[in-house]
């Protein structure tokens, strides 16, 4: 503000409206012109939190258009920028992070949920703290939100004020003493060795017999890859007779990777490729965009059903994948690194079971579940379904 406008305001007694100005909070009305008895035109200056208003008089129209754009332009540059305008920048920054735009979308919308649309300075630590109460209090779309999904908004919003501090936009992190409420239960539910056998026999028959669905399923439970990355590979992702698999990943920059599958498994994949353009989907490329992964989360259902086990979700593959791996020998920074994470903490903490980790030795993941070599695959399945299902599973592929 210069300083003629200043002692302006000062000489009108506009002194306790001085600091409002500076927090952008004031409104400014006007100019109107003089009024009946009155000489001088006039500048409103109103304060909505206590309803007190002020005038500031000028000799002319010109004169009060000229002090309405100095105050205009005071009240602007000195107008403090909220959460929701800096947070923009935040998203901004964390596109060379995050891998997909719907991502960083996410993230925006879970910040705007959690933090309202006030001054960065205004946000104390009491105000830090109701707002996370009322966000494990907040009601989804499937309940009320579980410890995970709360727990994962305070880390970010830890993580957006730390940006904040760096950036010098404030002076402290109001979420940093914030204590996550609730415990996380981690871990999915997995099957046990027999189940997975059983499960794993099926998916094979029905990719052998044209199902992609199960061939999906297949290619997840051997690279230990998430649904939606299973869901984004393309035929060109496919080396060397679909043994090697580039995974674009759907994360971070970590899940980008290179995977060698499992020689039967690349075998069928690689007939499911003959003849397709490099740029289409692998798999459900009838569709005009991307499956969600509840495509997948139908398919295993179903396959689930009719082998007689319990019910899992696709992510159970990857714990499998990461638990039988370990049994039978990786290495935890091999496991960690083929389900794209950047140490394995993760993937302890959410897919390998306790007993695999301390157990972990050096063979490989599918000699866990087979005794056989890959031309007496098939057969070695067969024999491990139950009678009824195993005639049907040979009906189905013309067998007697």
């Amino acid at each position: 503000m210069t300083q003629r406008l200043r002692n302006r305001l000062l000489k009108t007694r506009l002194e306790p409206w001085l600091a409002l100005c500076e927090n952008g909070i004031v409104q400014i009305y006007g100019p109107y012109p003089p009024s009946q008895g009155r000489t001088r035109w006039r500048l409103q200056v109103y304060d909505p939190a206590t309803q007190r208003k002020i005038s500031v008089t000028a000799a002319n129209r010109d004169d009060a258009l000229k002090l309405l754009a100095q105050l205009e332009q005071e009240v602007k540059s000195a107008k403090p920028k909220t959460v929701h305008e800096v947070l923009e920048e935040f998203l901004e920054y964390k596109r060379s992070v995050l891998s997909k735009e719907h991502f960083v979308l996410q993230l925006g919308m879970k910040l705007r949920q959690l933090i309202p649309d006030v001054t960065i300075q205004s946000i104390t630590p009491q105000k830090a703290e109701s707002y996370y109460l009322a966000e494990t209090r907040r009601v989804g779309k499937y309940g009320v939100l579980k410890p995970a999904t709360h727990h994962l908004c305070l880390r970010r919003a830890k993580e957006f004020f730390a940006w904040l501090v760096r950036r010098g936009l404030a002076t402290s992190n109001p979420f940093s003493g914030v204590e996550p409420i609730g415990r996380v239960n981690t871990g999915k539910l997995q099957p046990r060795e027999s189940e997975a056998k059983t499960l794993d026999a099926l998916l094979f028959a029905k990719a052998d017999a044209g199902d992609e669905g199960a061939l999906a399923l297949l290619v997840q439970l051997y690279l230990g890859c998430r649904p939606s990355e299973v869901l984004a590979l393309t035929v060109g992702c496919c080396e060397a007779e679909a043994t090697r698999i580039y995974v674009p990943g759907t994360k971070t920059k970590n899940a980008r990777r290179k995977l060698e599958l499992y020689a039967p498994v690349a075998a069928l994949v690689q007939r499911h490729c003959v003849g397709r353009p490099v740029s289409e989907r692998l798999f459900a490329a009838n569709l005009p965009t991307q499956p969600s992964p509840n495509w997948m989360y139908k398919r295993l259902h179903r396959y689930c059903d009719e082998a007689q086990i319990p019910r899992i979700c696709p992510h159970a593959l990857r714990g499998l994948h990461s638990s039988l791996a370990l049994a039978a020998g990786a290495t935890t920074h091999n496991v960690a690194q083929a389900l794209g994470h950047a140490n394995f903490s993760t993937t302890a903490r959410h897919y390998a079971s306790p007993e695999s980790v301390a157990n972990g030795r050096s063979k490989n993941f599918a000699a866990a579940l087979h005794s056989g070599g890959p031309s007496a695959h098939l057969d070695n399945l067969l024999a491990a379904l139950p009678e009824a299902l195993r005639q049907q599973v040979l009906s189905e592929l013309g067998k007697s």
